[in-house]
């Protein structure tokens, strides 16, 4: 039909892979301490606690490899990186930058009436579960998924596609003692706390641009602020 593009021949969306899957569940462990920085990863004893061949642990080693999450790779094989305090910072310097374009094209999306923030709320229940099951992993997960949430509604492609390539970093740092509160119902009220913020500014008719990258450097630092003082992602 004339104005319609022929899309006879056009690929079909990619799932995601099983090495991409095998690559999140190694971030997780690392995230949780199952496996410690500087520690020795060896292949076949992932493929025989996954339950998957060798080629997608291959390809999940390389993908980290090349985030640099673990360092090595030859004939020494892998190791996780260790994770330093100016590595940390920069981390949290470009998560700080994404999730500020991030949160304020959602807001604005949410004003207009596209979508609402009502889709935190699944991230907030599973953190308060998690904290019911004293499961640290679930909280990190349901931590990331609530700022994933944000990631969508911003429908942003370009700063989001940036914010996915840190998402396992950021996963790791949440698990840092600066960075995490001990009380896990502590974490959910947190971010209930920052979901109200976020809810007060759809109704408002704007919100600057500093506004909102000051509420979120407070809502990512709170826990280091508490435990080691005034502390800046920018110090």
């Amino acid at each position: 039909m004339d104005g319609e593009a022929n899309l006879v021949g056009l690929p079909q969306p990619k799932r995601v892979s099983l090495s991409e899957s095998v690559a999140d569940t190694i971030a997780e462990a690392i995230a949780t301490r199952i496996i410690l920085p500087n520690e020795r990863i060896v292949e076949t004893s992932l493929v025989e606690k996954l339950g998957v061949s060798r080629v997608p642990v291959r390809e999940a080693l390389k993908v980290l490899h090349a985030q640099g999450i673990i360092s090595g790779g030859g004939h020494k094989g892998y190791r996780v990186a260790a994770f330093e305090p100016g590595i940390t910072q920069q981390i949290m310097e470009v998560r700080l930058s994404l999730e500020t374009f991030m949160l304020r094209d959602a807001i604005e999306n949410w004003r207009e009436g596209n979508g609402s923030p009502a889709v935190l709320q699944k991230p907030i229940d599973m953190m308060v579960a998690s904290a019911l099951s004293g499961s640290l992993r679930n909280s990190l997960i349901a931590d990331l998924e609530f700022h994933r949430a944000i990631r969508h509604a911003a429908n942003n492609p370009i700063v989001g596609t940036l914010w996915d390539t840190i998402a396992r970093h950021v996963l790791i740092v949440f698990n840092f003692e600066r960075f995490r509160d001990e009380d896990l119902k502590a974490s959910a009220r947190q971010h209930e706390q920052f979901r109200d913020w976020i809810v007060g500014e759809v109704a408002k008719p704007s919100t600057p641009f500093k506004e909102i990258q000051e509420a979120l450097e407070n809502h990512m630092l709170l826990i280091a602020r508490k435990k080691t003082g005034d502390v800046s992602i920018a110090s």
